[in-house]
C-alpha cells in the first residue's frame, strides 16, 4: 500500500510539473527592424533653454514637445523662451515592416489614419514605402496622409539585407529617437 501511495504521489508531482510548464507565459517574438541615422531641421517654439545642462525644450509644428541635449558649440544664452527657431538635430529612426504579424500591426496599416497625441509625443510614425533602390541601398517613405518623401540610406550589411525584405506599398511603423541638437537659428 505504501508503494502504491508513493507511485501515485510521484505521478501527481509529474502531472503538476507538466501543467505548470504548459501554462508558462508565452513571449512575443520581436519583428525584424532596421535603424537609420538621420539629421532633421524643424521649426519649433522654444519652451525653455538651459545653458547649464545644455538642453532645450521646444514644441514642433505638429505639437510634439521635445527636450534634447545640445552640442557644446550651440549657444543657448541667445535663445529666448517663446522664440520661433529652426532647430537641427540628429536622430535615430527605427523601422519595423508590418507585413509581419504582430500586436497593433492591423491598426497601424490603416492608410491615412491621423496619429494620436501619444504617437506624436513618443515620435511614433506610420509610413508607406514608395521606393526601394537596392542598387544604391536606399528606401523612400511617405506618410499615408501625404507630405514629404523621406529617403534613408542603408549603410550596413544588416540594413541592406532588411531592404531586400521591404517592397513598394508596404506599410512600416517606426520610432524616432532624437539624440543631439547641433544648430539653432532664428526662423525667418
Amino acid at each position: 500500500m505504501m508503494i502504491r501511495s508513493l507511485k501515485l504521489a510521484a505521478v501527481a508531482v509529474l502531472l503538476l510539473a507538466g501543467t505548470a510548464s504548459a501554462q508558462a507565459p508565452i513571449q512575443a517574438v520581436p519583428r525584424v527592424g532596421v535603424s537609420f541615422n538621420n539629421t532633421v531641421t524643424v521649426r519649433g517654439t522654444v519652451e525653455s533653454a538651459d545653458s547649464e545642462t545644455h538642453t532645450i525644450a521646444f514644441a514642433t509644428a505638429n505639437g510634439r514637445l521635445m527636450s534634447i541635449a545640445t552640442a557644446d558649440n550651440v549657444n543657448l544664452s541667445a535663445v529666448q523662451d517663446g522664440a520661433v527657431v529652426n532647430i537641427t538635430y540628429n536622430e535615430v529612426v527605427t523601422l519595423l515592416n508590418l507585413r509581419q504579424k504582430g500586436p497593433g500591426s492591423k491598426e497601424a496599416r490603416k492608410e491615412g489614419q491621423a496619429p494620436d497625441q501619444a504617437d506624436i509625443d513618443m515620435g511614433r510614425l506610420t509610413m508607406t514605402v514608395v521606393a526601394v533602390d537596392l542598387a544604391n541601398n536606399k528606401v523612400s517613405l511617405i506618410d499615408g496622409r501625404g507630405g514629404e518623401v523621406r529617403t534613408y540610406a542603408a549603410t550596413s550589411i544588416a540594413k541592406q539585407d532588411m531592404l531586400k525584405k521591404i517592397k513598394v506599398g508596404d506599410v512600416v511603423i517606426g520610432l524616432t529617437t532624437p539624440l543631439l541638437v547641433t544648430a539653432i537659428t532664428p526662423a525667418k
